[in-house]
């Protein structure tokens, strides 16, 4: 495979028509050539043709075919991310665009992780919404990493979540807004509730549901309890939806971990108990991100102002920073 200068990559990159990228995100989508031609209503030489003109385009392959289906190869693996942000582009404007058909005056696009967006961002939200009704709000949510990107290329106006390191994506202003922790959830009616204090040894052994090991929540609850000596529970059910934790708990004798600002924000279920467990977390910056520019949106900005507002009640409901 010969090696490109990026100045070269892009001019073969503008050779791709955006036909031809909507065909490789269906490819993307629909995991083999049959589907994708079906989602694209054509039939599927005529999707293998139109792929082979993108390679002929390039000058390499995309893919490794074989009998099980397609593998992307290393060039391959870069025009599917291509492909997927050209999807992510085009649904934005199109919500932008069927916006605008009704006269709407402004729109405002957050990024929020699964941890943040059922709690304290929903909570702003709703307070948003009663202040800025000519405002409408389009929300995303996703991996970090992910929402970051977005950022950078200005797919969203406002990160919120849990922050990364210091060290990392310094070319993005940062707010810290709370220091999260976690509690231990149960159903109202669980017996465990009745006991006056528990530990987090005494509880290893129950039946548990717990965030995907590759989220930063579980990474927070196993460093917790690697630091106290303790081994990570066994997980009946890994989720890598928040909202399906508390619904799943209380609904169920399992038992799992929240982060204390969803607890504290108001927002879960009635059918929960927080466990009286004595354990001391490894707290979590929580806050938001945005682009490093001279002027941001009044919107950004009430929005930003509503979110320290609610953080700040959060804070004061987990008696810590």
């Amino acid at each position: 495979m010969k090696t490109l200068e990026s100045q070269a990559a892009a001019q073969l990159l503008r050779r791709v028509t955006m036909s031809e990228l909507r065909a490789l995100l269906a490819i993307k989508s629909a995991g083999t050539l049959t589907r994708a031609a079906m989602a694209l209503q054509i039939t599927q030489p005529a999707l293998s043709q139109q792929l082979r003109e993108v390679e002929n385009k390039l000058g390499m392959p995309l893919f490794t075919r074989h009998r099980r289906g397609l593998e992307p190869t290393p060039p391959g693996h870069v025009m599917l991310r291509l492909a997927a942000a050209f999807g992510v582009d085009l649904n934005i404007a199109a919500q932008e665009l069927a916006m605008a058909t009704r006269e709407e005056t402004s729109v405002l696009r957050v990024g929020s992780m699964a941890v943040t967006s059922a709690g304290l961002l929903a909570v702003a939200l709703g307070r948003f919404a009663q202040q800025s009704p000519d405002t409408q709000v389009v929300l995303m949510e996703g991996p970090r990493e992910t929402l970051l990107e977005h950022l950078r290329h200005r797919r969203i106006d406002v990160f919120v979540g849990r922050l990364p390191d210091a060290g990392e994506a310094t070319d993005l202003d940062r707010e810290t807004l709370l220091l999260d922790g976690a509690g231990v959830i149960a159903c109202a009616q669980h017996p465990l509730g009745r006991r006056s204090r528990l530990s987090l040894e005494q509880l290893l052994q129950a039946g548990w549901i717990l965030p995907a090991e590759d989220t930063s929540f579980y990474q927070q609850i196993a460093a917790s309890l690697r630091a106290a000596g303790l081994i990570t529970p066994l997980a009946r059910i890994h989720s890598y939806s928040m909202l399906a934790i508390p619904a799943v708990v209380s609904t169920s004798d399992l038992i799992g971990f929240l982060p204390t600002s969803m607890l504290a924000s108001g927002t879960m279920s009635a059918g929960l108990q927080r466990l009286a467990v004595d354990f001391d977390w490894h707290a979590s910056p929580v806050g938001i991100m945005t682009r490093s520019e001279p002027r941001v949106s009044e919107q950004t900005m009430q929005l930003l102002a509503i979110l320290r507002s609610v953080a700040a009640s959060t804070r004061g409901v987990n008696g810590r920073r």
